[in-house]
């Protein structure tokens, strides 16, 4: 009888169990619950305390409308979805700010007022059939200024950054006055005219999305001093003339927060000088800056060849060694500008160290190389095959970005036009955030720009662009933000994974290049015999038959050992990924069945106890 109760308690469970679990998600899908708990690891559906800063400190009344065709989404979950998303953290907004954020909800009818008013504000609605019935998902928000902030429309690719999105209009819409930026830069930053005398996509969007938050003043590279700004931004000073590093060294000097970013190639093609430096300054800042390119064989971008691929061992990626991609432990997570970034990638980068040990200056990295470097000047870095075969790691970990802080002395005091208000020492402790790269805040390395509804969308490939709004954030004041930011990160790598790519790729290129050397090593012999001829007019010996038979049963060899290397890293990889999603999937159901049978019988010993 206790074998046949068990059989049967034992099968409930197990069914019980599955229609709870599959209960609980149809609901959780079908209602916007709004419980307030994240399970994320970088907390997606948690207000951050930037936002609650930017409610907290709203002065003057918002408006905020959403729009959104309810009745007409209803067979298209993800917009459904989605939608309870915007709605739900809008509601959260609102009860926060106390009555400071009006909340109004506007679903258009086809051909109405509504619908002629969304549009005249840049809503944009998405055609869902022949007959012209439009979905509207956006949002108009004003301030009592008639400030207008839109988002034509909510895309649901972006439900990570839903909260940063919001939060900077309301951000926007609330601050009278930005911190203002003085730009000092030495590259031509400004977006191409198009034939048609309209602005086109450059090279630096980075500039476009500060400038939300920041004003900007660009400044003349020949100035001698500088006067109401909140922070310097100093990018790639390539033709620095004397008087204008004393200007940005006096500044530092001051207290002014500065940003200087250095690069020993500038890898923009249109840009003539490739090298900048700040010998002066560096000196003051107590940094020893190797001008050398970075090779970092543990953290280098692997590429996709453009070739021709006519057999399955030719070479699909390369090693670029003078990129690095940092991650992991070589982004500082203990401080707040490295906080919950995973990438941040870098071209031909120079490496930075402190100069002297016993200076006064807090020296802080940032974000670091590998153990695994070997640095080479520039001109030695345009093979990527070449630097693969000679790469000889010196063991020599370097730093591309680091934070200073503390007090130090001009290196300017014999400067010849010296200012009568010269600073010989620091007035109070130096704020700097100092990188040995330039490059990495163009577009190419951090961004993609896509047209969404006639609205630019950026896909962030990694966090280049939120490491350069982290420093700006921490330096102005506004560091709460960065939490904020943060969340948007997607770049979660399965290390294991990246460990068998590179390991397979090492000693694929290794094998690729072996076989490569000798197969232009015998074409040279056999041009020699033939004499210029062609070589199947050429009579050879029957050494020299029997040696050209065996290279080629080599090759055969190599290429059947190349087939088994990408078959191998194929396998491994599938097989990790088979793991997680069997883990993924039965993992919750497994620990529910489990606790079906503890819970009820430690209830039931705790009965038997008490009754004894």
């Amino acid at each position: 009888m206790n074998k046949f109760f068990n059989k049967n308690y034992f099968l409930i469970s197990v069914v019980s169990t599955v229609i709870l679990f599959l209960s609980f998600n149809y609901i959780v899908q079908k209602i916007n619950f709004n419980l307030g708990i994240d399970f994320t690891s970088n907390k997606t559906f948690t207000l951050s305390n930037g936002t609650k800063r930017v409610i907290d400190e709203i002065d003057e009344p918002i408006k905020i409308n959403f729009v959104y065709s309810r009745n007409l989404s209803k067979n298209i979950p993800i917009i459904q979805n989605y939608a309870n998303q915007v709605q739900g953290l809008l509601n959260r907004y609102s009860d926060l700010a106390s009555g400071k954020i009006e909340l109004s909800f506007i679903e258009p009818e086809p051909y109405s007022d509504d619908e002629d008013y969304v549009n005249r504000y840049g809503i944009q609605g998405f055609p869902i059939d022949q007959e012209g019935s439009k979905i509207y998902f956006g949002m108009i928000a004003s301030n009592t200024t008639d400030d207008i902030e839109v988002v034509s429309f909510f895309d649901p690719s972006k439900a990570a950054t839903l909260e940063k999105q919001l939060t900077d209009i309301v951000y926007k819409l609330n601050r009278s006055k930005k911190p203002m930026i003085g730009f000092l830069s030495w590259v031509d930053t400004a977006p191409p005219m198009m034939p048609n005398n309209q602005l086109g996509q450059g090279e630096y969007t980075i500039l476009e999305e500060l400038s939300y938050f920041y004003d900007f003043e660009f400044l003349d590279t020949d100035v001698e001093s500088f006067e109401n700004i909140d922070l310097l931004f100093v990018y790639h000073p390539s033709d620095i003339t004397d008087k204008t590093e004393y200007a940005i060294e006096q500044f530092i000097l001051e207290g002014g927060e500065t940003v200087i970013f250095l690069d020993p190639f500038f890898e923009k093609n249109d840009h003539s000088n490739k090298t900048s430096d700040l010998t002066n300054i560096l000196k003051t800042l107590n940094i020893n800056y190797n001008s050398n390119v970075i090779l970092d064989g543990a953290q280098a971008t692997r590429l996709q060849t453009q070739q021709n691929i006519s057999d399955n061992t030719s070479l699909q990626t390369i090693l670029k060694l003078n990129w690095p991609e940092v991650r992991g432990q070589f982004i500082n997570q203990s401080e707040e500008i490295g906080n919950g970034l995973s990438l941040i990638r870098l071209v031909s980068a120079g490496g930075l160290a402190p100069l002297n040990e016993e200076s006064e200056i807090s020296y802080i990295p940032l974000i670091s190389s590998s153990e695994v470097t070997m640095d080479l000047p520039m001109r030695e870095v345009h093979d990527p095959i070449k630097l693969i075969n000679n790469f000889q790691p010196t063991g020599i970990t370097y730093d591309f970005g680091v934070k200073l802080s503390g007090k130090t002395s001009s290196s300017f005091n014999d400067f010849e036009f010296i200012r009568e208000d010269h600073i010989d020492s620091s007035v109070k402790d130096i704020n700097v955030v100092l990188f040995s790269d330039a490059d990495f805040i163009r577009n190419a390395f951090w961004a993609r720009i896509q047209k969404f509804l006639d609205t630019n969308v950026i896909e962030a490939t990694s966090d280049n662009g939120t490491l350069v709004t982290n420093v700006l954030d921490s330096m102005t004041g506004y560091d709460e933000f960065i939490d904020l930011r943060n969340k948007e990160a997607p770049f979660r790598p399965f290390v294991v994974v990246q460990k068998l790519q590179a390991e397979a790729e090492q000693k694929y290129l290794g094998q690729e290049q072996e076989l490569q050397a000798q197969l232009d090593e015998t074409l040279v012999k056999i041009q020699n015999l033939s004499g210029g001829r062609d070589a199947e007019s050429v009579n050879l010996t029957d050494k020299q038959l029997m040696e050209l038979a065996d290279f080629q049963l080599e090759v055969e060899r190599k290429r059947q050992q190349l087939r088994e290397v990408r078959r191998n890293l194929s396998k491994n990889i599938d097989r990790l990924a088979n793991q997680i999603n069997i883990l993924n999937t039965f993992l919750i159901p497994i620990l529910l069945i489990l606790l079906m049978f503890i819970i009820p019988r430690q209830l039931g010993i705790k009965k038997r106890k008490s009754r004894a």
